[in-house]
């Protein structure tokens, strides 16, 4: 004789339609948080591949940069990974030494090249990287990037939130010093702390330009 526990045919399709509506919440969770997940990821993507420099910021027309970087180390040890870490493919450093005024001797890597837009996204993410790993031994980065072309240097600042410290027009000459949040290094330039400085000298945009990071090290 079987025994067991018969529930109404109309409980029966209640529990059937409840079950239904769980498992169809359930799988709107899931997808809804996949989503999420996809736009945060994206999200963070954009964010990494933004470039506040030159040629990608919309504020110039001409289609190469001249770059200089340098990299200082004041203990004179630079770490061998570095030397095969360039900014680009074909990228070549020079060595040099130098006395600081502590008597000292710093140890310095330095290159010069011409580049493109795509090859500018490449350098800052290099740029982005390097940053943190220099830092863990002492060095620091300088970059100067120079355009053949005056721009608006107002605008750029204004585009990447950079906030200004110092400025200073001489003729057609025009120098602001600012910090701004996505460059990782800074230095003090009197009383105020800087990351970034513009000097850009001309006409409309008949002129040059030079965007320094965190300072200008050569004369403009």
């Amino acid at each position: 004789m079987h025994v067991g526990v018969t529930l109404p045919k109309s409980n029966f399709c209640k529990i059937i339609m409840l079950t239904l509506m769980v498992c169809t919440l359930f799988i709107g969770l899931g997808v809804y948080a996949l989503s999420v997940v996809a736009q945060t990821k994206e999200t963070i993507e954009i964010r990494q591949t933004t470039v506040p420099l030159l040629l990608n910021s919309g504020e110039v027309q001409t289609k190469e940069a001249e770059v200089s970087i340098l990299l200082w180390f004041e203990n004179g040890d630079i770490p061998h990974e570095t030397w095969t870490k360039r900014p680009t493919p074909d990228w070549v450093w020079t060595y040099n030494e130098l006395q600081t005024g502590s008597e000292k001797t710093a140890a310095t890597l330095s290159g010069h090249q011409l580049i493109d837009k795509n090859e500018e996204s490449n350098l800052y993410k290099w740029y982005n990287t390097m940053v943190p790993e220099l830092a863990k031994t002492g060095g620091l980065i300088y970059l100067d990037e120079r355009v053949d072309q005056a721009m608006d240097i107002s605008a750029y600042l204004s585009k990447t939130n950079a906030l200004p410290a110092q400025w200073a027009l001489i003729g057609n000459l025009l120098s602001i010093a600012a910090y701004q949040n996505d460059f990782m290094t800074s230095v003090l330039a009197g009383p105020d702390r800087i990351n970034i400085q513009m000097l850009s000298r001309g006409k409309n945009t008949e002129g040059r330009t030079v965007l320094a990071i965190p300072a200008l090290l050569t004369e403009f």
